[in-house]
């Protein structure tokens, strides 16, 4: 990548995190604060590299949001390494002593860190500067890289809450007609929710429907649904006694670096049937109302995801739908609202149809997905 590529790329990057021009931030501020007291200085920055311009994104002792051209600011010179940089007597050193830092505020000691992305990308620097010269030991510099450590943290939540967002929204899925069928959702996303929710008609007409979870910690709950969603319509045309198989071994690193695993239910309806073909992979909240009020639990003995011994066979459940019939799935994000399995089906009982119970579900829900699908 050439200088200009990677100066465009620092841009860009600097810019999907969000926080240029959105004034003071407190966790910003804190660590800007925390440096000019461990250090003694007058001077301690934040600064955000982008367009070839310096921002001070939070600052102790300077103008708050100011921005310079880049090349009158120590921090472009940073920027560039993945060391930190020390410069004891600015005055002294051919490369700065002709800033207006320097000749004019009459800056002596500068010292930054570069403050880099998860890809690398070194967006910025934590600096401290003082009117007289100074040296630092290397416990200074390792205290200096540990508060940059701290501001990097900060900057990547800011990036980091946008992408799971993007995640999240990504997740609720298109709606779908369903010949002879009626299909009714609701979903109900948060950014730190594992909940897995998929329906989509495949190649050959059928309706595929997948309700899961993934309990995680923080947001990776969010990244670990969605890699899992993935590896759902990555199947979409393969065979039911394969999909899962496959499903498995696609997910199988990730659940395990997050000490994690997923419980899921999926089902294949042949609309003109009503045939339905289904499995389920620990997560038990499925259920099947017939017309006439009687319920039928869709469950198996078969583990959740990431703990199924590959040597033991998943067991797939059959049923016929008649006319009124509902499958109702839902997430535990659901039940958090409306109470236990029961309650969800006393709702059910109660609803003239699938678009009553997901406006009932709505009003006490908080989070989590819900499908109802009926035969007309």
């Amino acid at each position: 990548m050439t200088q200009l590529d990677t100066a465009a790329h620092r841009t860009a990057v600097v810019e999907a995190l969000g926080v240029l021009g959105s004034g003071p931030e407190e966790r910003f501020d804190r660590i800007t604060r925390m440096t000019q007291e461990a250090f003694g200085v007058p001077l301690t920055f934040l600064n955000l590299v982008h367009g070839g311009v310096v921002t001070a994104q939070s600052t102790q002792g300077w103008q708050q949001g100011g921005s310079a051209p880049a090349e009158q600011v120590f921090c472009s010179t940073t920027v560039m390494s993945d060391e930190p940089m020390v410069v004891p007597d600015a005055s002294l050193d051919p490369r700065f002593a002709h800033l207006a830092a320097v000749t004019e505020q009459g800056v002596r000691f500068y010292a930054g860190a570069p403050l880099s992305m998860l890809d690398g990308t070194r967006v910025g620097t934590l600096c401290i500067m003082d009117a007289a010269p100074r040296t630092l030991s290397a416990e200074d510099l390792d205290l200096l890289g540990d508060l940059a450590r701290w501001a990097e943290r900060e900057l990547g939540h800011s990036i980091e809450q946008d992408r799971v967002r993007r995640v999240v929204d990504g997740l609720v899925p298109a709606p779908v007609t369903v010949p002879g069928h009626t299909l009714q959702v609701l979903t109900l996303p948060r950014d730190d929710s594992g909940d897995v929710a998929d329906w989509r008609l495949a190649a050959d007409g059928q309706l595929h429907v997948t309700v899961g979870s993934v309990p995680a910690a923080g947001r990776a709950s969010a990244l670990l649904a969605a890699a899992v969603r993935a590896a759902v319509i990555a199947r979409t045309d393969v065979p039911m006694e394969d999909a899962m198989v496959g499903l498995e071994a696609q997910v199988a690193a990730d659940l395990s670096a997050a000490d994690t695993v997923g419980s899921l239910f999926h089902l294949r309806l042949d609309p003109a049937s009503g045939h339905v073909a289904y499995g389920d992979a620990g997560h038990g909240l499925a259920v099947l109302v017939r017309a006439d009020g009687t319920t039928e639990s869709l469950r198996s003995q078969d583990l959740p995801i990431g703990l199924q011994p590959a040597a033991i066979p998943r067991t797939p459940g059959f049923l016929d739908l008649a006319s009124g019939d509902r499958i109702v799935l839902c997430t535990d994000g659901v039940l958090a609202g409306v109470g236990a399995l029961d309650d969800l089906l006393g709702l059910t009982r109660a609803s003239a149809d699938g678009a009553e119970l997901v406006e009932r579900v709505r009003a006490v829900a908080t989070g989590g997905s819900l499908v109802v699908l009926t035969r007309d």
